[in-house]
């Protein structure tokens, strides 16, 4: 046996006309089987194209092979939707929001809040004997509520018109079609209470409202499944399982967790969210933003509005 080679093995054997396959050396090299030669004139072969790559070649290959086992494409779009869209914290209930205080039972919207510029400039409705407190107004609507073919919209008003704002709206406000999923990927039933709520969980998260200089939003909205549930009835409801009094599922499980987490947010920033029910006549504004919503296409994903300039 040729010194320096441990272990041979022939591929096979001759052909029959006196040529032979290579055998692989132990190494894995293939060589002539004559004089065991990567490359052999002789025999006229040349096996170096088989010759195992450099340490270079084999760093590099293996940090590609490392970089292919940790690389997996579902994963990292699942984290750019992550980042794109994450979802908001679950609410726990360690903050329920409260009714806001009429200064007297016939106060309205207008002869309690006025518009005023605050933060650069941005026109809101703010409290006229205190300023750091702001009004929202609120409201959802569903063509064909509890029928055929159902679809929603919600809406949101955050100030009166500035005198320099461009365009034919009455006031500074958001609105959209109502998701078919909600924000942790439930599906959600295009329902006008569902509409209500999604109007008041973006209005909260539309603007940093503590850095525009208020410790207190109020919500004004003239639904009654907003108000009471908000600072009243989910107390039971948590207590309960998220269970109503006759044992069914709460109905919008996932919103109501979303508007808590919304509450529990303000809170740790030192701010409190507040809701006054007024009169449907008084909130003719958003109401007719979120009924020409309700007919614009539909949306699937939840994601939450931020507003830049507004």
């Amino acid at each position: 046996m040729a010194s320096g080679w441990s272990y041979l093995v022939p591929d096979s054997d001759s052909d029959g006309e006196g040529e032979y396959d290579p055998v692989t050396l132990s190494g894995g090299q293939l060589a002539c089987y004559r004089h065991l030669r990567i490359v052999c004139a002789k025999c006229c072969v040349d096996y170096s194209f088989m010759e195992p790559n450099s340490d270079e070649e084999e760093e590099e290959e293996e940090e590609q092979e490392e970089y292919r086992g940790s690389y997996n494409m579902r994963n990292d779009f699942d984290d750019i939707e992550k980042y794109m869209f994450p979802e908001p914290p679950r609410g726990t209930g360690r903050v329920i929001p409260t009714k806001f205080t009429l200064p007297s039972p016939t106060s309205t919207p207008d002869s309690v809040f006025q518009g005023r510029a605050t933060y650069a400039r941005f026109t809101r409705f703010v409290h006229r004997q205190d300023r750091k407190k702001g009004l929202i107004f609120t409201d959802g609507a569903c063509i064909n509520n509890g029928g055929l073919n159902p679809k929603a919209g919600w809406a949101f008003v955050h100030g009166p018109r500035g005198s320099g704002d461009e365009g034919n709206e009455p006031a500074r406000s958001c609105a959209s079609r109502l998701e078919n999923k909600g924000p942790y990927g439930d599906a959600g039933a295009q329902t006008s209470n569902r509409a209500e709520m999604r109007a008041v969980i973006t209005a909260l998260g539309y603007r940093n409202w503590l850095g525009e200089g208020f410790n207190t939003m109020v919500i004004a909205t003239d639904s009654e499944y907003v108000v009471e549930g908000a600072t009243g009835w989910v107390r039971g409801w948590i207590h309960n399982g998220w269970k109503t009094r006759n044992g069914s599922a709460v109905k919008n499980k996932d919103l109501w967790e979303t508007l808590l987490g919304r509450a529990e947010e303000f809170h740790d920033q030192g701010m409190d969210i507040q809701f006054w029910r007024i009169p449907r006549g008084l909130n003719h504004i958003a109401d007719a933003a979120a009924k020409e919503a309700a007919e614009g296409n539909e949306v699937d994903r939840f994601v939450d509005f931020v507003g830049f300039v507004v």
